[in-house]
């Protein structure tokens, strides 16, 4: 079979002179490179052919530039405006990547120092293993340009300028060094196809940037992640969601700072939204949640974990047009009560619904939810320390297609409850029950050698059961002086691997 490995050579890269310089140098902030060589050197000049003058004509070009594109890195790329004017210009119109990540340690290599990277950053020695929002830096040189203080703000504002025509996605979360107002703030207006961004978790973000994001790419903007991002207020949320109302998800969570000023504005303005994620926004109350689900016909996924202010979650009882969501997670959400299962059950296709540390919540509320919504797969009951063997039976009766239930820190929860759970449950796939301590899965001594407990009883259940994974840690009442030899003999019979102790997951075929 003939190889379809692609080989090509241009002889008219011959006839370029290069110099030997940074091969960093050109993704940097700035204009034309500029010769600053030893000139001692050979080979120390750099000419930015003509290309009437060169044998590599600009319809030659057209062609060529679209095929060699898709079997080089973005580096690569950038270098391809170093071979004449018109290269340049056709790479600076066609834009050298559509998606730049700070993550992406190959484009941004783990530094120590400004110097490693610039030595490094298209070599093939190994760079050292630091994060690049290390504050332990050694520069060998200063410089006054502000945007080559650190060198991974400097790359990125070399490639958003070699990018206009092509960036897609903007991945910058967790990157403390941005300057926002040198770094992104002149290039966004040029973003002409800008439609995912990540600015989570970055100090210096503030309503000037939000302003900015949603009076240039507003229109286009279609995913936005602003986790953790403090200094923006009310006000800017305001603005985003009346210029960003194309926007299919969004995550403002971590932004303790966000009122109802804030949720108001995105019920009214998002109506496309797809996703919300608003984590630990305790000010938000049912005055804009309810105003969310009411608008947002769309929503397929609605996170309010720690919004402890809500005594209900979902559209009003009298709208069954609200009927897309899927995943609904309510973690935290200590306001609520078993009153809550009314609203709930508008939501005919919710799948995965999640309620851990709703400390109200009790057996009626299992009963209730397991009969209008009985097309569950995950289940997520984690600390209701008030359910019984009672939301054991209603679950095993009435969700036949349960995949995962957790079930961890539910102390009320007894051995014969399970093992129905288990034998009613057969989609039954995950079951977590980490730190039941009443299971006492190692048992007491029975007068002679043998430790008789509650993991015997449970090993017979899982024997009938489709279990793939079983969390038992800390289901002891205090820590034995030996283990089960017993339990955990079956649990090897049934093929069950103890990763960690008492954590079990069972083989499967390669």
């Amino acid at each position: 079979i003939p190889s379809r490995t692609f080989h090509s050579t241009f002889a008219e890269h011959e006839k370029i002179l290069l110099r030997r310089q940074d091969p960093h140098l050109l993704l940097l902030a700035g204009d034309e490179p500029k010769n600053q060589m030893n000139p001692t050197t050979q080979q120390s000049t750099i000419f930015l052919v003509d290309s009437t003058q060169s044998p590599l004509s600009a319809s030659k070009s057209e062609i060529i530039i679209p095929i060699i594109f898709p079997f080089l890195s973005v580096r690569q790329r950038a270098r391809c405006q170093l071979v004449c004017l018109h290269w340049r210009e056709i790479v600076l119109n066609k834009g050298i990547t559509a998606t730049i990540d700070i993550n992406d340690h190959l484009l941004f290599p783990l530094c120590q120092d400004t110097s490693s990277v610039r030595d490094t950053a298209i070599g093939s020695q190994p760079l050292p293993k630091l994060s690049y929002n290390s504050h332990t830096t050694s520069h060998t040189h200063t410089t006054s340009d502000a945007s080559t203080k650190h060198p991974h703000r400097a790359l990125l504002c070399g490639l958003l300028k070699s990018s206009h025509s092509s960036l897609t996605s903007l991945v910058l979360n967790d990157f403390s060094h941005l300057n926002p107002s040198l770094d992104i703030h002149p290039t966004l207006p040029h973003l002409s196809k800008l439609k995912r961004l990540d600015i989570s978790r970055i100090p210096s973000i503030t309503d000037d940037t939000i302003n900015l994001i949603s009076a240039n790419i507003g229109e286009r903007l279609e995913v936005l992640y602003m986790k953790g991002v403090r200094a923006v207020s009310d006000d800017g949320i305001v603005q985003l969601a009346r210029l960003c109302n194309r926007l299919k998800v969004l995550d403002v969570s971590h932004m303790h700072q966000l009122t109802d000023k804030s949720g108001v504005a995105i019920g009214q303005n998002l109506t496309e939204l797809e996703t919300f994620h608003g984590r630990d926004n305790y000010k938000l109350t049912n005055n804009s949640v309810d105003l969310i689900f009411q608008n947002c016909k769309k929503l397929v996924q609605a996170t309010f974990w720690g919004c402890i202010k809500l005594t209900h979650v979902g559209p009003d009882t009298k709208d069954l047009s609200a009927t897309n969501i899927v995943l609904l997670n309510l973690w935290g959400c200590i306001g609520l009560t078993d009153d809550c299962v009314e609203r709930l059950s508008t939501l005919t296709n919710l799948c995965s619904l999640c309620v851990s540390e709703c400390l109200s919540l009790t057996d009626k509320f299992v009963l209730e939810i397991t009969k209008i919504l009985p097309q569950l797969r995950h289940l997520q009951l984690r600390y209701l320390k008030r359910i019984t063997d009672e939301s054991l039976n209603a679950i095993a009766l009435r969700l036949p297609e349960l995949f995962s239930l957790d079930l961890s820190f539910c102390t009320k929860l007894s051995v014969g409850g399970l093992s129905e759970l288990l034998l009613g449950c057969r989609s039954l796939s995950e079951l977590r029950l980490y730190s039941c301590t009443q299971l006492n899965v190692e048992g007491a001594t029975d007068g002679g050698n043998n430790n008789i407990g509650g993991g015997r009883q449970l090993a017979q259940a899982v024997r009938h059961s489709a279990l793939v994974f079983l969390d038992l840690r800390r289901c002891q009442q205090h820590p034995p002086f030996s283990k089960d030899v017993h339990f955990l003999n079956t649990m090897k019979e049934l093929g069950y691997n103890e990763e960690i102790e008492y954590l079990f997951i069972k083989k499967t075929d390669p």
